[in-house]
């Protein structure tokens, strides 16, 4: 199969990362990046090894891309979506995927009338770790599923204030976790509750903590806050569990099991990893998981995708349903 071409829209920290990523594989290549600022994508372009910028959106599209990759304002969204989709380029968009519920399903119902696929990229979801963990837990090596745990903090506010309007935490910290508990958990959510607090501003909530239950009586709790830095996903079963946090990995499982990016080889003992120490399986795995290689080949029909549009709009239901119970105080429905 020929490499897809990429067009890039957004000069930032997310495009950063997906612009030194994708060049782990040939499965699609970025050639062309845009921003509403002409010389920050001039800019980005040059850093990045990319020889084509605009800062013009319908320019972007007009350069032949495979499919595009959204890391821009959120507002824009929509917009950008439905252009795309009309010219027949895929749409890759960056979490969180819309300002809110009814933008999300505005933009599938766009890719699904022009025939083209949609997806959210999140970052935990391109982890080779993450990837081996969620096999380990589908080959039912912590026994019966109990309890998820999502911690996601983001204090970038704290240290450099900014007067633009900001996102709740549940739909900027929040969303990518919850993603990531739908992936690794197959399971729909079923009921919510939710509170947040005002520490930093009296007028915007800053941090939020939610309970979820999901398919067959599974709790799973969600914390998200600007006002913090922290990471931390925890699974947890009958027979074990796992942890992530930082650098760290903790397992406890009912088997051994044998991976790609590291083995657990004695059932029913504690094991604590350090990603330091596997830096060249987690290269290796990278190939594989990297995200936008991936929706590439699931364009192409070879491969799947960890967060398709569909599964994104059910978890922004979700969201939609913590920002009702945080108004109301009563627990609530998707």
């Amino acid at each position: 199969m020929n490499s897809l071409r990429v067009g890039l829209s957004g000069s930032t920290a997310a495009g950063r990362a997906a612009a030194l990523h994708v060049r782990l594989h040939d499965d699609c290549d970025i050639v062309i990046v845009h921003d509403e600022d002409a010389r920050a994508a001039h800019a980005f372009a040059a850093e990045a090894g990319i020889g084509r910028s605009t800062g013009d959106f319908d320019e972007l599209l007009g350069s032949g891309v495979d499919f595009v990759l959204l890391t821009g304002p959120l507002p824009r969204r929509l917009q950008q979506v439905q252009a795309a989709a009309e010219q027949g380029a895929h749409v890759l968009v960056q979490a969180p995927m819309a300002p809110d519920l009814a933008t999300a399903q505005a933009m599938q119902r766009s890719c699904d009338a022009a025939g083209v696929r949609l997806g959210v990229a999140v970052p935990w979801l391109g982890d080779p770790v993450i990837e081996q963990l969620r096999r380990m837990l589908s080959a039912d090596w912590l026994g019966g599923l109990t309890c998820v745990q999502a911690i996601s903090g983001n204090d970038a506010m704290l240290h450099a204030p900014s007067t633009a309007p900001r996102l709740h935490p549940f739909l900027d910290a929040g969303a990518p976790l919850l993603h990531l508990t739908s992936w690794m958990t197959g399971r729909a959510v079923t009921q919510v509750t939710a509170q947040a607090s005002r520490l930093f501003s009296p007028e915007v909530d800053d941090s939020g903590v939610a309970t979820l239950a999901l398919r067959g009586n599974v709790l799973a709790t969600l914390i998200a806050s600007h006002l913090t830095a922290v990471q931390s996903f925890a699974v947890h079963g009958t027979d074990g569990g796992v942890r992530i946090a930082g650098d760290r990995i903790w397992l406890r499982g009912r088997s051994t099991f044998q991976g790609e990016v590291f083995d657990y080889p004695r059932a029913g003992e504690e094991l604590v990893l350090a990603r330091a120490d596997l830096l060249n399986p987690l290269a290796r795995g990278a190939i594989r998981t990297e995200l936008l290689g991936r929706f590439a080949r699931w364009i192409d029909d070879r491969d799947d995708y960890p967060c398709p549009g569909e599964q994104a709009v059910a978890d922004m239901q979700v969201l939609a349903a913590l920002m009702r119970a945080v108004q109301s105080g009563r627990a609530e429905q998707p």
